[in-house]
């Protein structure tokens, strides 16, 4: 890389075993454009665009003036002409970019007070790493660049210039464009440029910027503070998540559930298996005081009898075979929180009394001590069993039974919700369809009396898992009765065959459509007598709506 007559890129050393480089003997630091980049991040997310630039063209300017004065001094043969040339040969010496002057447009001559340059920065680094960090930019961003300009012509030209970027790569032209200048001769830029070369109080922006932070700091905590009042304040009046229905029994057990979750009692739940009693103790927990800390959940029907004390209490090192080290149990993992005892008709009589005991002295041992530890846990129980046949068949401890039953709440069974199996029904298609990637699917007229129509023993747990297999295994957007299981379809067939009110199709079209050869024909010909419907058409074949739609399409008629 030459300027004029002195061959700078020949001057250039690198000396590996010491770590330097050198130009002549002026020493040089080779620095990543992607470290130059995040530095430039780092400086607007942390300062702001404004002081950014400044910075930023603050730094450039610094670095030029510094290879001005250093190239000027160890090249004194060099005119000005020539040491305004070093800045251009250092751009391109360095990889920042390609200094190209407009000829027709540049004017040098400094021993006569003449300096006027237009050129290009092609290939800019610094606009490119822009584009790359930030995307297109409304004004020029090549500041270093643009600085180190005003900083080196400086130097050469012995009177204050200004270099300006006009047009850059960042705001979308072809190349980065600039104009370099006696500051004398660019009043309304020098003016306009000045506030980013004048140098600023490091310690005054750093103050300014962590009074600000902590002003914005400040805002967030008191705007967190109300949204979460506010969020607390909506739960109150906010139905819980996927309890869906408006059957009177149903809205009762929800508002009773509401009104006693801010109440550090103990609660109840009673309901047959799949009402959501589970659920509601959910709720019950994250409308309560204690909703920020844990809610543990314990199935008691599934802990054998031998562990359930170890499970429920904990146990210390060597308490029985097999205990390795010291463990807690679920009361101390709640501690604060909720503990929810499901299915607590289950708990051998020993298990009992310890829960009893727990609760009344709001202390529990574990299995192998001899020390107590205090607990501080809400216990919520829930049961599908009738208590209080056990408590009079000495089953279950009627103390423990009304230490529990503070408030209790009854989930009825789905089969006297009346129409809530239907609006379940919708809410679970339209999870379905977000869980597997799907449309939405739609239930059919007979589809929807069926589910209305249907005692489901497994209630809401029944109807869930029976729309997850229809929609798994459906090949319309619409289900029909015949995507439902089979004991449910069939019985709605068996029920609406005894009740139909409309007259059996006709002997002569039976006898019509059995004359015919195959299916297609039958199919076709069921379609003209039913003028299109194929609803009308299907009760003509003796088939369902869907198994229709599947003949249909295996005949080639879709």
């Amino acid at each position: 890389m030459k300027a004029k007559g002195i061959d700078l890129a020949s001057l250039l050393h690198f000396d590996q075993e010491q770590g330097q480089i050198w130009l002549k003997d002026y020493r040089m630091v080779l620095l990543s454009a992607c470290a130059l980049g995040a530095l430039r991040r780092e400086l607007l997310e942390t300062l702001g665009w404004d002081r950014a630039r400044g910075a930023m063209k603050r730094f450039g300017h610094a670095a030029g003036l510094a290879d001005g004065y250093a190239l000027a001094e160890r090249f004194p043969e060099a005119s000005r002409h020539e040491h305004l040339s070093f800045g251009s040969a250092l751009h391109g010496l360095e990889g920042v970019a390609n200094v190209v002057r407009i000829p027709e447009k540049t004017r040098i001559d400094l021993e006569k007070g003449q300096l006027h340059v237009e050129g290009y920065w092609e290939n800019s680094y610094e606009a490119q790493q822009h584009l790359d960090l930030f995307g297109k930019s409304e004004e020029p961003v090549c500041w270093t660049l643009a600085g180190y300009a005003t900083g080196h012509s400086t130097s050469a030209a012995g009177h204050r210039t200004l270099a300006v970027e006009t047009e850059c790569l960042a705001m979308g032209h072809e190349r980065c464009r600039f104009v370099t200048d006696f500051a004398k001769n660019m009043p309304g830029e020098t003016q306009r440029e000045e506030p980013d070369y004048e140098q600023e109080h490091l310690p005054e922006v750093l103050q300014a910027l962590l009074d600000k932070t902590k002003r914005q700091t400040r805002s967030l905590r008191q705007r967190e503070r109300r949204i979460s009042k506010l969020e607390n304040e909506l739960a109150r009046y906010r139905a819980p998540r996927d309890f869906v229905g408006d059957s009177p029994r149903f809205v009762e057990a929800i508002t009773t559930a509401r009104t006693v979750a801010p109440v550090d009692a103990t609660v109840l739940i009673l309901g047959e298996s799949g009402t959501g009693k589970e659920l509601l103790a959910r709720f019950i927990h994250d409308q309560s005081l204690r909703r920020d800390k844990p809610l543990v959940a314990v199935n008691c029907s599934a802990l054998p009898e031998t562990l359930q004390e170890a499970e429920l209490f904990g146990y210390a090192k060597g308490a029985f075979t097999g205990a390795s080290s010291a463990t807690e149990g679920v009361f101390e993992a709640a501690t604060g929180g909720t503990l929810f005892l499901d299915e607590i008709g289950d708990l051998s009589p020993t298990a009992q009394t310890k829960i009893l005991r727990a609760l009344q002295e709001g202390e529990i041992k574990r299995l192998g001590e001899t020390r107590t530890r205090k607990i501080d846990v809400r216990i919520v129980a829930a049961t599908n069993r009738k208590l209080e046949r056990m408590v009079e068949d000495k089953t279950f401890r009627e103390d423990l039974y009304y230490r529990l039953s503070v408030v209790t709440i009854t989930m009825p069974p789905l089969r006297e919700r009346g129409n809530d199996a239907l609006l379940l029904a919708d809410h679970f298609l339209d999870k379905l369809a977000t869980k597997y990637s799907r449309p939405t699917h739609q239930l059919s007229r007979p589809a929807r009396q069926a589910i209305a129509a249907w005692s489901w023993p497994g209630n809401v747990r029944e109807l869930q898992h029976a729309l997850e297999r229809a929609v798994i295994l459906a090949i319309t957007e619409e289900l029909d009765v015949e995507d439902l299981p089979d004991g449910l379809s069939g019985s709605f067939r068996a029920n609406r065959s005894s009740r139909q009110s409309h007259p059996p199709v006709s002997a002569a079209h039976q006898a019509e459509l059995g004359d015919l050869p195959n299916e297609r024909s039958r199919i076709t010909r069921a379609l003209a007598l039913a003028d299109g419907n194929r609803e009308r058409a299907a009760e003509l074949l003796q088939m369902s709506r869907t198994t229709l739609w599947r003949r249909m399409k295996a005949q080639g008629l879709l």
